[in-house]
């Protein structure tokens, strides 16, 4: 996945297809980034080259497990510090404590992070060291005045980081083309406001970046950022669409442009999509561990559920007000009737007036004979509605007795293994897993049989709304695949991405993509896919066989 070359032209809408493209691709990315931290592993335990090549190789694993696992990056850190103490070399330990602050520091370790830089005294360091000193007390004391509830600390600590800023941004002067000066200078323009000139350095990073690098993202998260300050909402969420691409390709599980966004479109009101996005987010945050990202993200979270939950309550009072409304027409349409035979009765004496009574009689009789067909179809829903309770009755009490004589049989036979000390054992033999995977397979067997028993027709209707090439058809007869096993529960009601994925014993990231994958499939409009397939079966009615 890129973006094409004039990035400026892109639309917001061709970008969240590419989010949604990188989304459904995450296992792969996080499969391949794990294959990679795997295989540096094994060169660290195949090492022959001693302790530099064993410490070089420690760093790539540190860097590899940089923003995927904060409690992995942490371990190796002080892993590599103790093999870096080893070789006796001051200015590569330091160099190492200085990483280490600054990991601390933007993971939300401020006083771990302090303590390592204030024990080193800044005028004795050589020259050689001076940056790495600098970048890291940027870092540690601008993160904790940031993140500190006390102004004056805030200000202090802020203080302090713009002078070392400053000092980093003299030391690399001679060097205007690289990365880290243009980073330092864009920096300071946009804490000054000055928004153009920023954009002028983040366009140089952009010249000398590939956007398939990591890197890439990082900088977009900041260009995004300016474009924040000078008020385009619009080119803010592209840049932050960009970087949460990137993050989610190269596996960066610290994605603070994925929950930003997510915040970004519930304010806007596309709170369905921003509900999704700060859910993955949350799987993301769960992987890297960092407990200041959690906190972080928690008050965005509280926001997004909110909006959700005031949205699904809107839904739902709309709905009553629909139902509400289809009442009233009944009501008048009843007396409209009545009214009708009424001066049907009135109008006998006269044949032209007769006449012009048939005649809205006629008129009258459509509309009833239409409320007469809206009346058949909701008795017809609702007998069905029922005869579908009396069947799920019925397995529900079959599946309830067997269930009870497996724990009857599993209590007799723990009582047997206890009896003979084999209770542990057996409680944690393979036999065990096995049951539990026989009792899932049991659960979904009988799920397929029972549906196809009450919607016999299920699976014909619903690949009849799928194009030709796409349609599925199961192994087996009276059984159903797992996106037949998704739509079948959306049939029955149930469309809540979390309940289905509990049924089926899926993530809820899982479900989702299988859903968008077959909504894509659709002859059809997506949008209205879902809806065709709650209609599977009522043109036709139940099997009768149910």
């Amino acid at each position: 996945m890129s973006f094409p070359p004039s990035a400026d032209d892109v639309s917001t809408a061709y970008l969240l297809q590419q989010l949604d493209s990188a989304i459904s691709h995450v296992q792969e990315y996080d499969a391949a980034h794990e294959k990679k931290i795997d295989a540096i592993k094994r060169q660290i335990q195949q090492n022959k080259g001693g302790l530099a090549e064993k410490i070089a190789l420690t760093q790539k694993l540190i860097e590899a497990y940089s923003k995927f696992n904060y409690d992995s990056t942490t371990a190796y850190i002080n892993r590599n510090l103790e093999l870096v103490e080893q070789t006796g070399n001051t200015g590569l330990i330091i160099r190492t404590k200085l990483y280490k602050a600054q990991h601390y520091a933007k993971t939300g370790a401020y006083l771990e992070a302090m303590s390592i830089v204030k024990e080193m005294d800044e005028n004795l360091l050589p020259d050689s060291l001076l940056p790495y000193f600098y970048d890291a007390c940027r870092d540690v004391y601008g993160e904790s005045g940031y993140y500190s509830h006390d102004s004056d600390i805030n200000s202090e600590y802020l203080n302090k980081a713009g002078h070392y800023r400053f000092l980093l941004q003299q030391y690399f002067s001679s060097e205007p083309n690289s990365d880290i000066y243009l980073d330092l200078m864009e920096t300071r323009e946009r804490n000054q406001q000055n928004f153009e000139e920023a954009l002028k350095y983040s366009d140089l990073r952009l010249e000398h970046t590939d956007t398939l690098a990591k890197k890439y993202s990082e900088i977009a998260y900041f260009r995004s950022l300016i474009y924040r300050g000078m008020g385009d909402k619009e080119q803010e969420k592209q840049w932050l669409i960009r970087s949460a691409i990137g993050d989610l390709r190269h596996s960066i599980k610290d994605q603070a442009s994925l929950w930003t966004l997510a915040d970004m479109l519930s304010a806007e009101g596309d709170v369905e999509r921003s509900y999704h996005l700060i859910n993955i987010s949350q799987d993301g945050l769960k992987q890297y561990n960092s407990p200041l990202r959690n906190l972080q993200s928690v008050n965005i979270l509280n926001d997004i559920a909110h909006n959700y939950q005031l949205m699904t309550d809107n839904q739902n009072h709309k709905l009553s007000m629909m139902l509400s409304l289809v009442g009233i027409f009944a009501l008048l349409l009843a007396i409209a009737v009545v009214y009708a035979i009424l001066q049907m009765r009135r109008l006998r004496v006269a044949r032209r007036e007769l006449n012009e009574s048939n005649q809205n009689l006629k008129e009258l009789n459509v509309q009833l004979q239409q409320a007469i067909e809206k009346l058949h179809v909701s008795n017809t829903l609702l007998a069905d509605s029922n005869r579908m309770k009396d069947i799920y009755l019925g397995n529900f009490l079959s599946l309830c007795s067997d269930y009870i004589k497996k724990m009857e049989n599993f209590r007799s036979t723990a009582l047997k293994k206890q009896r003979s000390g084999q209770l542990a054992e057996y409680l944690s033999s393979s036999k065990m897993r096995e049951m539990k995977s026989r009792d899932i397979e049991e659960l979904l067997g009988n799920f397929d049989t029972v549906f196809l028993n009450i919607l016999p027709t299920f699976i014909e209707e619903f690949n009849a709304l799928l194009q030709p090439e796409n349609r599925i058809t199961p192994s087996k007869e009276q059984s159903l695949t797992t996106e037949l096993r998704i739509f079948a529960l959306i049939r029955l009601g149930i469309t809540d991405s979390s309940k289905i994925a509990e049924f089926l014993n899926y993530s809820v990231h899982t479900i989702y993509n299988y859903r968008s994958s077959v909504k894509n499939a659709a002859i059809g409009p997506r949008e209205e896919f879902e809806n065709a397939v709650k209609r599977i079966g009522y043109q036709h009615g139940l099997s009768s066989d149910s």
